[in-house]
Formats: structure tokens, sequence, C-alpha cells
């Protein structure tokens, strides 16, 4: 039996094909994102837990995702999580490297379901919109270009209390 010879070539492109897929999977070209390292802490302000405020890190050189987490109110302990960017998974902790020290109103007292739900439902503000809590820190902490905080996110587990 004699088959034409361009028969047997046909499974060739496919071939090479895989083989490409599987060196752009061993070379890192394959789906992963970037190690984010764990981060909590403690924070006081004058030597007080506060209540609902939010601790984000910006990194100093503006390169790289915000981490950012509630603070909570009974203990003032924190756990940030990343934002991944457009396209990019978000992870639990940060980047390393050096962040600036951000502060928001808003915890996670003030933001919750159920405190929303009553106000807008007419529970506590009958309809209106949730009062915005005043914050319980100096206003240079609001912003990362007036942050005087500065730290730095190792390898590995980070523990950084902030005693502002």
């Amino acid at each position: 039996m004699n088959l034409p010879a361009f028969q047997f070539v046909r499974p060739l492109p496919l071939l090479f094909l895989a083989g490409v897929a599987l060196v752009m999977v061993v070379a890192g070209c394959g789906v992963g994102g970037p190690a984010f390292h764990p981060v909590s802490g403690k924070l006081t302000i004058d030597g007080q837990i506060p209540a609902n405020v939010q601790v984000s890190f910006y990194p100093v050189d503006g390169k790289g995702p915000i981490a950012s987490g509630n603070v909570d109110a009974g203990t003032g302990r924190y756990e940030l999580t990343s934002s991944g960017g457009v396209g990019k998974p978000a992870g639990k902790g940060a980047l390393t490297g050096k962040y600036k020290v951000v502060l928001n109103v808003g915890g996670s007292t003030a933001g919750s379901n159920e405190a929303m739900m009553a106000q807008y439902s007419g529970g506590n503000n009958q309809g209106k919109a949730p009062a915005i809590p005043k914050a319980s820190f100096k206003k240079e902490f609001g912003s990362a270009s007036t942050s005087p905080k500065e730290v730095e996110v190792k390898s590995g587990a980070n523990a950084i209390d902030l005693a502002l």
C-alpha cells in the first residue's frame, strides 16, 4: 500500500505546537502570580486601639499592588490582602519592598452589611445615607504623599506592629 509522504508529516505541526506550549509553561509563561508574603500586626494610635480604621500599605516606588486590611476594633489586629491589579490575582499579604502606611476611616464595623442595611432601611437614620465616622488619627496619615510612617515587607511572614 503506497501512501503519499505528506500524510506522515501532518502530525509534526501538532507535536511542534505542543512542545512550544510545554516550554512556555516550564519557563514561567503559564498561569501564576506574584509572591505575596503574609503581613499582620497590631495598630495603636496614641496608645489606644482605634475603631473604624483600615490600614493600607502603598509601595514607596509606586509600583506593585496596594495592600490593605481592616483593623479589629476590639484587639487592634489587622491582616493585609493585596489587590492583584488588572488581570492579576489578588493575594494574602504584600509583595516585598518598602511601603508608606496610610489610614482610612471605615473599618470592619463601619462597613458591615448589617450596619449599612439598618441605616438604609430606616432602622437608624430613617433611610438616609450612613454618617461617615470621624477619623481617630492625624490627617497626615490619610495619604501616601504625606504619611511619615514607612515600613518594609520582607520574604516570609511579617509581623508589623504600628504604634502611631
